[in-house]
């Protein structure tokens, strides 16, 4: 039988290892549009990990679409960043699924990118989740979101790309519109039944969305009931790049 403190060694060793695995894990995301990972601090004696990212001057996608009247194509690139960070991760090996997609877990630097951040809070990481019939990890657990929450998500409560997708779809729609996802309803239980009955806005009567048609039947297709409907995340970013490319737009200012 252990004595209390060759247990306590055991925990603090355990929470050790696994603290630096997730730590290695997270170094290994490399991408432009995702968070980079600069270490971690710990506090082994408490099991306490703190992961350590760059500031964002510009803090997250959502304040920031508000600080001014954004031209039309000065949103599309920011949605663009946001779609090729999540490309990146459905494109790993095994396929990242975030888990809690939205523009408060999305965040903007000085020169005007968005990166995608958060992947759950230190607790959170130190059990990432592989699914092995999906073949996927998702890296925050079911912590999602409920105005972000896909239909399956409600229904079944398991996360997946697909449910990935639809957020997606919903930080489009944040970045157009400077509106929360179904912004005028009071209550949770409000939200849950206008997603799972279908009642999803009419994305023509936004001035801005109603002079883009081909982001708007994207928006739709990543709100497909069925999730195996909606596209992947490399068809998002392939459609929006060609957005950004069109003769004529005007990519944000960078500095």
């Amino acid at each position: 039988m252990l004595r209390p403190t060759e247990q306590r060694f055991r925990k603090v060793l355990k929470f050790a290892q696994l603290a630096i695995r997730e730590a290695e894990f997270q170094a290994e995301l490399s991408h432009p549009n995702i968070v980079s990972f600069k270490g971690f601090v710990e506090d082994i004696s408490k099991r306490m990990i703190w992961l350590v990212f760059p500031w964002a001057e510009n803090g997250n996608l959502k304040n920031f679409v508000a600080l001014r009247n954004w031209e039309i194509p000065e949103r599309i690139s920011l949605i663009s960043d946001v779609t090729q960070g999540l490309a990146y991760l459905h494109s790993r090996e095994p396929p990242i699924c975030h888990g809690d997609l939205k523009s408060l877990n999305v965040v903007v630097d000085r020169h005007h990118h968005a990166a995608i951040t958060d992947f759950g809070s230190a607790r959170q990481w130190l059990n990432p989740t592989f699914c092995a019939s999906t073949n996927t990890i998702t890296l925050t657990g079911n912590k999602y979101t409920l105005r972000w929450a896909a239909p399956e998500l409600l229904v079944e409560d398991q996360l997946s790309l697909w449910s990935d997708i639809w957020a997606l779809g919903w930080i489009a729609y944040e970045v157009m519109t400077n509106s929360l996802p179904f912004q005028d309803a009071s209550t949770d239980i409000v939200v849950v039944k206008r997603v799972l009955g279908g009642e999803l806005p009419s994305l023509t009567d936004n001035a801005h969305l109603s002079l883009i048609h081909e982001l708007c039947s994207l928006m739709n297709m990543c709100w497909k009931n069925n999730p195996t409907e909606r596209p992947t995340a490399d068809y998002c970013r392939a459609s929006i790049r060609a957005m950004v490319r069109e003769p004529g737009s005007r990519a944000l200012k960078r500095n």
